[in-house]
């Protein structure tokens, strides 16, 4: 994956799911300025774990 693959992941993920603040701002706080494709993929993972451990909520439509 491209740099610009995980980012789109990324938003397609908070668009689709409503995550913990602390959580958003956690992420985005670490993807700042970054330019390291396997340090974002880790910040997708952490995301996509927040999910499978329900802490994440699919957005009503």
């Amino acid at each position: 994956m491209t740099k610009q693959q995980v980012d789109q992941a990324i938003s397609e993920l908070i668009s689709k799911y409503v995550f913990p603040f602390e959580a958003l701002v956690d992420v985005h706080t670490r993807l700042l300025g970054c330019t390291d494709v396997h340090y974002a993929a880790q910040q997708l993972r952490y995301l996509q774990n927040l999910i499978n451990a329900g802490m994440a909520k699919k957005r009503r439509k």
